[in-house]
């Protein structure tokens, strides 16, 4: 019996333990009955967590733990390994806890925390074809370390306690005036620096905004397929996300109303749902906004990546329609500079900025002030949108490229559309492809193909995947795809085999385009 056959007859029989802690012990159970050779390898975490019906996150615990004690060897762009000398077996005696600490919390309270995503927990490298990740192989270094260099020297003893010394909370004054600036120019925004907080990023906001302003129990609703931080956050703080289909006008508020008529919170991407890309209609923003208004619920407008339009204009933002300061809206300069600065922001409402920047004050406390120092100098010279009005440019080029190479290399398997914002388009596979499954296999060839489905809850979108461009040079993609197409008439010949070739996923007859590289 495989080892995929094994485990799903008899894994889960302990309701009382947790799953990632059952497949824990299964594993180590194998391997030290020789069931699992040393340097063996194992199934992917998508096809354990298919088999066995359980969260691909519950499977990515369990194989960390093990990776953590020896047990498992990760072997990049292969897959995982037992390993070739597997140590003993961890003791199981209980360790020594103060039992009045065990009576006075329960690890109940952090068991929202174990559906954390793996892509927020995990460092990835920028391969073909991650999706949203800026080119940072175009960012003007130079010129940020000579702006960084200006900082330094022109320091005195004034600007050194303010620089060098304690910050504040809410963040540094002037790259919050900056960014105040910046979204009323290009987003319609009307606020004021006061309305600004400084954050670790877009997702440290959102789950910020969650803890105060949902409830345990309360509801929350999600775009599905969605950003799967906004799922993680809720679940954190005991709440309950609500997942809401979206269609080409995007979220579907009619569909919200009779789902969870009394929630009390909804996250939406408007600019350009992720990962579908669709903006969300004029009117259903308004009908958003009217609930909102209505029931008190709060929204959440995550506008992550609105400076890279293309064409057209864009819908005018839900903070600059609603005037019932019901919207928190968020900004990333992960996107636009570079992810490692680690700096986003929130617009918040004038009843909520209290509330945020004593929360802030305790989660963080402030943000690094340098690093805010140089931004708010990097945007006040103009750097910051001569550098957006350029990789614009550069990013159509780039999307241009991919979908050349999509049409002339892989049309037997799929079709990609233009997208008029952001750093990634949509590709829908032909009959008989598993998005799935080509991520995986995709992925041991070294490429990274983010499946649709892996974001969804209640959506069928496995047919769909997401092929960023915005990071990968014309080289860098033509190779990108040659190794792709080659995934793909393996996945066909062995389809074939199995006697479920589907038309149009046969290796392609050769022709004078298709040899073009």
């Amino acid at each position: 019996m495989s080892l995929l056959d094994a485990l799903a007859v008899d894994f889960g029989r302990r309701p009382d333990e947790p799953l990632h802690r059952q497949l824990y012990e299964r594993l180590i159970d194998d391997i030290e009955a020789g069931a699992m050779k040393p340097g063996q390898k194992l199934p992917s975490t998508r096809d354990l967590a298919q088999t066995l019906g359980v969260s691909r996150n519950t499977i990515m615990l369990a194989f960390e733990h093990l990776i953590s004690e020896g047990f498992l060897e990760p072997v990049s762009g292969s897959g995982t390994y037992v390993a070739r000398e597997p140590p003993p077996r961890p003791s199981t005696s209980p360790p020594r806890i103060n039992p009045a600490i065990t009576a006075a919390g329960s690890l109940d309270r952090v068991s929202g925390l174990t559906e954390v995503p793996a892509t927020l927990r995990h460092m990835r490298r920028p391969v073909p074809f991650r999706a949203n990740f800026p080119a940072v192989d175009a960012f003007p270094v130079r010129r940020w370390a000579g702006l960084a260099a200006e900082i330094y020297r022109d320091m005195d003893a004034e600007t050194a306690g303010e620089l060098l010394g304690e910050g504040d909370p809410q963040g540094y004054a002037p790259l919050r005036e900056a960014i105040a600036e910046h979204v009323a120019s290009s987003r319609g925004l009307s606020c004021r620096a006061e309305n600004v907080i400084i954050f670790a990023g877009t997702q440290h906001a959102i789950d910020l905004a969650c803890r105060i302003l949902l409830t345990p129990g309360e509801e929350a609703w999600c775009e599905d397929p969605g950003y799967d931080g906004i799922y993680a956050s809720v679940t954190a703080v005991g709440g309950q996300p609500v997942p809401i289909p979206v269609d080409e006008n995007g979220l579907m508020v009619a569909r919200a109303l009779e789902r969870a008529p009394d929630a009390r919170l909804a996250y939406v991407s408007p600019s350009k749902q992720f990962p579908m890309g669709m903006e969300l209609s004029l009117d259903r923003r308004h009908a958003l906004l009217d609930w909102s208004a209505r029931t008190g619920a709060w929204i959440l407008e995550d506008d992550y990546d609105t400076e890279f339009r293309y064409s057209g204009r864009p819908q005018p933002s839900l903070h600059a329609l609603g005037r019932h300061g019901r919207v928190l809206y968020f900004g990333t300069f992960s996107k636009t500079l570079f992810p490692s600065l680690r700096l986003g922001f929130a617009v918040v409402p004038d009843a909520l900025v209290e509330p945020f920047v004593a929360a802030r004050t305790v989660i963080g406390r402030y943000s690094p002030i340098l690093e805010q120092a140089l931004v708010a100098r990097f945007m006040r010279d103009g750097y910051f949108a001569s550098h957006v009005r350029k990789m614009r440019k550069l990013y159509a080029q780039r999307q241009t490229c991919l979908l050349e190479c999509t049409e002339r290399l892989l049309s037997p398997w799929m079709t990609a559309s233009p997208t008029a914002t952001g750093m990634e388009v949509v590709a829908q596979l032909k009959p008989g492809l598993s998005g799935r499954r080509l991520a995986a296999a995709a992925a041991e060839a070294g490429l990274e193909i983010m499946p649709l489905s892996a974001l969804a809850r209640e959506a069928e979108v496995d047919h769909l995947v997401s092929l960023g461009f915005s990071s990968f040079n014309a080289e860098q993609m033509e190779h990108g795809f040659l190794v792709l197409r080659t995934v793909l008439e393996r996945i066909g010949a062995a389809q074939d085999g199995a006697g479920a070739g589907a038309p149009g996923l046969r290796k392609p007859v050769a022709s004078p385009a298709a040899n073009e590289t």
